[in-house]
């Protein structure tokens, strides 16, 4: 069995390679699926040049909880005026703030004494560490991925809260109801029924309705059935397609200028109307699936050594009213 001196080294040499590996690790988690790559990869760097933020993605160092600052009425003060006339200088009131809580991931990468024994040399930990290390990448992705089209209510509401919550009329999010805050709402067209009959209806009335002058929704991401049902209904003239969201490796046609794309975790029968204008995707950054400190540990007793991958952060929103979602979309 290896000495207690040896093992540390192994452990050192395990972080320092994984440590190396982490921008590959966060890229390939990232960069993969349609809607992780919206908010935090290569497909959101592809649309940046469609709106005024070169990244959906926002570093915080801290804090309690995440604030987004929220603007939902006007300023009554705007007038014309001549002369000496008196102004309107009344205090505004028409903002406020949404509260988001953090939500926390992580993933285990484990190496029994066995397998470190069984693979002796640096070339050979190294192969195994990248098989471990892949499998621990497919495994978050999946999770994160599919949680993201969720309410946020999963694991006694330790998951993040995803497209499932966010974009709604009813659901409390950010500490605000919109039974209360009546402007709180999403675009909701439920019930659509089957999509060669109403769904260039829908698509275009829930496009023109959430399209304000030169503002209107960046992203359609839908199921496959569903997207299959829209590329049926296409002539050969009419299949265009985004050369941003291709040039990345993703599959897509156009609707309206809107880049369409399908994602296995979307919800059935669902279409939803994304802006980045309007969405944030929150990381602390000290935990934007980095390794935890000290790294890989080989505890008294156990013959094993384990590093954490940790995520820290969520979605936001902050104004739901340029987001929306067709449902019950019916082939």
């Amino acid at each position: 069995m290896p000495s207690r001196s040896e093992t540390r080294s192994i452990d050192a040499f395990l972080t320092t390679t994984l440590a190396e590996y982490g921008r590959t690790l966060h890229d390939n988690i990232f960069d993969d699926v349609p809607l992780l790559s919206y908010l935090n990869g290569k497909l959101g760097k592809a649309l940046a040049g469609r709106g005024p933020d070169s990244q959906i993605k926002k570093v915080l160092n801290g804090g309690e909880r995440i604030i987004e600052p929220l603007l939902y009425g006007r300023n009554s003060t705007v007038d014309s005026y001549s002369g000496s006339e008196m102004l309107d200088t009344t205090l505004q009131d028409g903002i406020t703030n949404a509260a988001y809580d953090w939500a926390q991931y992580s993933v285990a990468i484990g190496i029994e004494g066995i397998q470190k024994r069984n693979n002796k040399g640096r070339h050979a930990l190294v192969n195994l560490l990248q098989a471990k290390t892949t499998q621990a990448e497919m495994t978050i992705q999946e999770r994160l991925n599919s949680d993201a089209y969720k309410d946020g209510t999963g694991n006694n509401s330790k998951n993040i809260l995803g497209l499932g919550g966010h974009i709604s009329a009813t659901t409390t999010t950010g500490g605000l109801a919109p039974a209360t805050h009546t402007w709180w709402k999403s675009e909701i067209s439920a019930s659509v029924g089957a999509f060669a009959t109403y769904g260039f209806t829908k698509m275009r009335n829930m496009t023109n309705t959430l399209t304000i002058g030169n503002i209107s929704p960046d992203m359609v991401i839908t199921t496959q059935d569903v997207y299959e049902a829209f590329e049926n209904e296409l002539t050969d003239q009419r299949r265009y397609t985004d050369s941003k969201v291709g040039d990345v490796g993703f599959e897509n046609l156009v609707f309206k200028n809107q880049p369409i794309i399908f994602d296995r975790d979307c919800t059935s029968g669902f279409m939803y109307f994304l802006n980045r204008r309007y969405m944030k995707w929150v990381v602390h950054a000290e935990a934007d699936l980095k390794m935890a400190d000290p790294g890989f540990q080989t505890p008294i007793g156990q013959d094993v050594s384990t590093a954490l991958i940790l995520f820290q952060g969520n979605m936001t929103v902050n104004n739901r009213r340029r987001l929306g979602v067709l449902t019950g979309i019916t082939t």
